[in-house]
């Protein structure tokens, strides 16, 4: 009889399942995202940036919440991820999904524009956002999913460290002019704040949580930028031979 008995390593059984689970998993926000990425390019070349979150609504909320499931992946530990930046990394998009776009629809149209290429208006907006998530994450989810398989292609392994060098910053922006764009509305809707008095004599004010949010991507965003390249460099940077 053992007090604190040990724990079971996992079986070979238990590990296969976990594994064609997370081949599902993959799989499925692959086909979830190229899907988001094809509505928003049909949308925007029919009836330009404005057409594009109606579009493309429901199939972004379900591929961005199913993300939650990558921090219950880290905790239960079948998939090798830091539990807090995992969950961090998701609450990112959580909030701008559904702090953002789903609760301000101003922030669904808004445009910064940067001028015209062929009379199409390019700028900061949902498309330019969609582009940078979109691409992302089919090449991300493609690098886990050929990961388990064994062996990832050169080809992928390539965009993952290499697309973030203008995708990030272009999908930061787009966050958050997304948010600046939806905030005024926020404020007066009121959306999920909870004024005093009530029940139980507690005050939400959401605007206030959504600033302090985005102003962590102030020093957030430049040091993951920089761990990134790092990454790239040790992944991608051929290896030196050894002096004899």
């Amino acid at each position: 009889f053992a007090l604190f008995p040990r724990a079971t390593p996992p079986t070979t059984t238990n590990m296969s399942l976990a594994k064609t689970y997370l081949l599902a998993y993959n799989a499925s926000l692959i086909a979830g995202w190229s899907y988001v990425l094809m509505l928003a390019a049909a949308a925007f070349a029919a009836g330009g940036a404005g057409a594009v979150y109606a579009a493309v609504e429901i199939p972004l909320l379900a591929a961005q919440t199913a993300a939650c499931l990558e921090v219950v992946h880290a905790i239960l530990g079948i998939a090798r991820s830091p539990v807090l930046v995992t969950a961090m990394q998701v609450s990112s998009r959580l909030m701008v999904v559904w702090g953002v776009l789903f609760v301000s629809p101003p922030s669904r149209t808004a445009v910064l524009a940067f001028g015209e290429v062929g009379g199409v208006q390019l700028g900061l907006g949902v498309p330019s956002l969609l582009l940078c998530w979109g691409i992302t994450e089919v090449v991300r989810y493609s690098f886990y999913f050929f990961k388990l398989l064994g062996t990832v292609p050169h080809a992928i392994v390539w965009a993952r460290y290499t697309f973030f060098i203008v995708l990030y910053p272009l999908g930061v922006s787009s966050e958050l002019w997304c948010a600046y764009s939806g905030f005024e509305h926020l404020v007066k809707s009121g959306a999920f704040s909870v004024a005093m008095p009530n029940a139980y004599n507690i005050a939400l004010h959401f605007p206030s949580i959504q600033v302090m949010f985005f102003l962590g991507y102030v020093p957030g965003f430049p040091m993951l930028y920089q761990y990134m390249l790092k990454q790239r460099k040790s992944v991608l940077a051929p290896a030196k031979p050894k002096k004899a």
